[in-house]
């Protein structure tokens, strides 16, 4: 029985060790410091780090400008497939066409 004793003595002795100051008032308080307090309103699974949300609008451009950078039916097309009903998906046809038609005629 006594080995028992000596036994959880020793787990109570172990966990007071890896528990240190975390533990003690102090700890607590030191801890607060470091760390940050994840606020009310962030969304579930988030730990309350979330990035304000990018200009979609802008990341749409940018794609298109790469599509007229590389200037090729490809990139328009794929360009199209990504955003089709935007307006520059119509702009993004008409290069394409006229590509197009300028390799028929070379």
């Amino acid at each position: 029985m006594s080995g028992r004793v000596h036994c959880f003595g020793s787990a109570l002795a172990i966990t007071a060790v890896f528990c240190g100051a975390a533990c003690s008032p102090a700890g607590r308080a030191e801890r607060s410091k470091s760390v940050p307090v994840v606020p009310m309103n962030a969304p579930p699974g988030t730990g309350g780090v979330m990035l304000p949300p990018g200009d979609a609008e802008k990341a749409i451009r940018d794609q298109f400008a790469e599509a007229e950078k590389q200037n090729t039916q490809a990139a328009y097309q794929l360009f199209i497939d990504r955003y089709p009903d935007h307006p520059l998906a119509r702009e993004a046809t008409h290069r394409i066409v006229r590509l197009g038609k300028s390799q028929s005629q070379n």
